[in-house]
């Protein structure tokens, strides 16, 4: 049971590794060539980041709370922003109307899952993932992963698409 998750992580890493590597290459091409790369600025770069909508529409408090995480694990992402009401959407994420929970001998766990579409409602991805009810920032940042893997593994990805 424990080779399956390593057996998963290595398809994860060797596509932030190579994303990783193809910014690097890039910078060094463009200093080779006698340009500096631009210092990242907040401003600008926020308007070119692929825009999130979260589709979590219920009166359950847990799932507002986790709805919550995940808009703060967006802002912190910086490559994704939130999509504000008048903005057209890079991708969804969908949470389901119900959050399983279960105890556990030291507190209460939550199960999370979190659907990755993009904006014309294709199916890109899926997070199910298991925290403390306490604490669910660290389900939200595994949803935020799973849609910033969604778009680099998505050929010939458009932010209106």
């Amino acid at each position: 049971m424990k080779r399956l998750p390593r057996l998963l992580m290595m398809p994860v890493l060797a596509a932030l590794s190579s994303a990783c590597f193809a910014a690097e290459s890039a910078a060094q091409a463009a200093s080779r060539q006698g340009q500096t790369t631009p210092a990242p600025t907040s401003a600008p770069a926020q308007q070119g980041l692929p825009k999130v909508c979260i589709d979590a529409q219920t009166g359950d408090t847990l799932i507002t709370q986790f709805a919550d995480r995940l808009k703060d694990e967006i802002a912190a992402s910086g490559s994704l922003s939130l999509a504000s009401g008048s903005d057209s959407c890079s991708l969804q994420l969908h949470v389901p109307g119900n959050l399983l929970r279960f105890q556990t001998a030291g507190s209460v766990m939550v199960s999370t899952v979190v659907i990755v579409t993009s904006a014309s409602g294709r199916y890109l991805s899926t997070s199910i993932t298991a925290c403390q009810a306490t604490d669910l920032r660290p389900c939200a940042v595994r949803a935020v992963t799973a849609a910033k893997l969604a778009l680099l593994m998505t050929p010939n990805s458009s932010p209106s698409e």
